[in-house]
């Protein structure tokens, strides 16, 4: 980075080093001070359990682990059972009013197995040029847009 200099080609950057240097250290207000100790203290009195998980007892953490994992795998279960029980009628008939859902997978399936055998012709290496373009065109979107941020928002002297 190249610093002004003055009429005679002496550069600044010695003179605002110096006297950047010879500034005292700034000390925090006493009130902020104050606040911050307090707030320190007043966190270390708080119990285990108002503080954060990494503070608790290790036997308390594997009970909530292993409580959290029964509750998610109840939650699995009893779901499932839910659906299959008597909620099935209720969701086969909402199912009926989303018929065209249906008609529109099936047409994309009659689209898919047209164009298996094309699919399956294909050599795998046109897959990864595929790939290798759209990961140079990503890249090339990424490298234009930096390139215009940098160019509109530069400094203006």
């Amino acid at each position: 980075m190249k610093f002004a200099t003055n009429s005679l080609g002496d550069s600044y950057e010695p003179f605002v080093t110096r006297v950047l240097r010879d500034q005292p250290p700034r000390r925090a207000p006493a009130t902020l001070e104050t606040r911050v100790l307090a707030q320190l203290e007043r966190r270390a009195t708080l119990p285990w359990w108002q503080q954060s998980y990494a503070f608790w007892p290790a036997p308390i953490r594997g009970a909530f682990l292993l409580a959290a994992t029964l509750s998610a795998v109840a939650l699995v279960v009893g779901g499932t059972a839910i659906f299959q029980g008597p909620l099935q009628k209720f969701i086969i008939g909402l199912a009926g009013q989303f018929s065209w859902l249906t008609h529109s997978a099936e047409s994309a399936e009659n689209i898919f197995r047209l164009f298996s055998p094309v699919w399956h012709a294909l050599s795998p290496l046109w897959f990864y040029v595929g790939a290798a373009f759209i990961g140079g065109a990503y890249a090339m979107l990424i490298g234009v847009s930096a390139a215009a941020y940098r160019t509109l928002h530069a400094p203006r002297f």
